[in-house]
């Protein structure tokens, strides 16, 4: 899942196991240990595209690390408040700076996707900057200019703030289409549930209106704790909801291609981006791979179109003892369409289906690798295509599909 819907899960989290004792730092150490896994990502400009992909979501993202790093992390923090540490004028303005950097960073996100809104840019421009500067003058006044207690908590129940923080953002990267190494070391299985986007705004917007609520109330109060829970009770119901949406539409799917007279060796449903509505569904055969979309608003169940992509067995031939290839052969799940070009061989991974309705070269998919030959060597590297028309296009385009034929 996207990195903010991790943070207000976590937060959560750590409202549930420590919110009592600690107030609001334990929304803050519950979003860092939601993030923790993702730390991976850092390790990208010393890996070739392939490698990044691959150790993505790997080792930290598994099962021992979700039970064994938090013995470390949990220890390492106690011992921190038992300095003292935390009180000093250098750690408070290390993390003074972190929240301000962070709250300026997500203001000028928010206000660069809506760039080209006409007078609504002005809006959102005035309600995130005042929205900014009061949560500023807050950290001023509640956290720089005051006195911190020493936390009363001890080393097992760190232990399982950051077990649980662990555990869940796995659990829920599980539960989109890329794939989570949840048995490393002992097996580079990509687990994928396939029912959620890795960013829908239904699941995370709901549980950080009641993080953000539940935040400026006070400590130890009963409407505290039920605002968390209500929080976290309706993203659950959203993520039961979107199982549910899986299972209807993997029935479609198979019921449409049966209705087509096409006998698939698999098939695969999985949710597009910011919408649990609108589904990308992908099958293959011996010859062909299938592409199409479904929304849940359609009229017609057997689909409106119906890419079909041959497979070309001679590049594959070709290219089949060679490692990066293999790599990306593992990485897909083995769903990865050839498109030769007169510039060149483009591999994509079809897992999330295309832009549109219609597939008919690579510059129709999400991802692509563009594979070159260099001095009697193959070499795979990442191409994204310049993105066409602007944020609110796209999003218009979107949302026109959701609605249905």
């Amino acid at each position: 899942m996207d990195s903010l819907t991790h943070l207000v899960l976590g937060a959560a989290i750590g409202e549930a196991t420590l919110g009592k004792k600690i107030g609001n730092r334990a929304l803050v150490w519950g979003a860092i240990g939601e993030t923790i896994p993702d730390l991976d990502v850092f390790a990208g400009p010393f890996l070739t595209d392939l490698q990044a992909m691959a150790f993505h979501r790997a080792f930290t993202h598994s099962i021992v690390f979700a039970v064994l790093a938090p013995l470390l992390v949990g220890y390492g923090v106690h011992k921190l408040y038992d300095t003292k540490f935390h009180a000093t004028k250098g750690y408070k303005a290390f993390i003074a700076i972190l929240n301000a950097l962070f709250l300026i960073s997500i203001t000028v996100g928010i206000n660069y996707l809506f760039r080209e809104q006409g007078l609504s840019r002005w809006v959102i421009l005035m309600i995130t900057a005042a929205a900014s500067l009061f949560l500023l003058w807050r950290l001023h006044q509640y956290y720089w200019k005051k006195e911190l207690e020493h936390p009363e908590v001890s080393w097992r129940q760190w232990y399982w703030l950051f077990f649980l923080t662990f555990a869940t953002h796995i659990l829920l990267d599980c539960c989109t289409a890329y794939g989570t190494q949840v048995f490393q070391p002992f097996s580079n299985a990509r687990i994928a549930f396939d029912n959620i986007a890795v960013a829908d705004p239904a699941y995370t917007v709901p549980l950080l209106i009641c993080v953000l609520i539940m935040a400026f109330m006070r400590r130890n109060t009963k409407g505290r704790t039920v605002m968390n829970w209500v929080g976290i009770g309706i993203s659950c119901t959203y993520l039961l909801f979107t199982v549910r949406n899986k299972i209807v539409v993997d029935k479609v799917f198979d019921q449409a291609l049966e209705h087509l007279h096409i006998e698939p060796l698999r098939t695969r449903a999985t949710a597009t981006i910011l919408n649990n509505i609108l589904w990308a569904c992908v099958a293959e055969d011996k010859e062909h791979y299938y592409i199409a979309q479904y929304s849940l608003f359609d009229s017609d169940p057997n689909l409106h179109y119906l890419s079909v992509l041959p497979k070309h067995d001679s590049i594959r031939r070709e290219l089949a003892d060679e490692p990066d290839y293999k790599k990306l052969l593992w990485f897909s799940n083995g769903y990865l369409a050839e498109f030769p070009t007169d510039t060149g061989l483009f591999l994509s991974d079809i897992r999330y289906g295309g832009f549109g309705d219609t597939v008919t070269s690579h510059s129709d998919m999400f991802m692509n690798f563009k594979v070159t030959e260099e001095h009697g060597q193959w070499k795979f590297t990442e191409h994204q295509e310049p993105f066409k028309g602007t944020f609110g296009e796209a999003f218009r385009r979107l949302w026109r599909r959701i609605k249905g034929y």
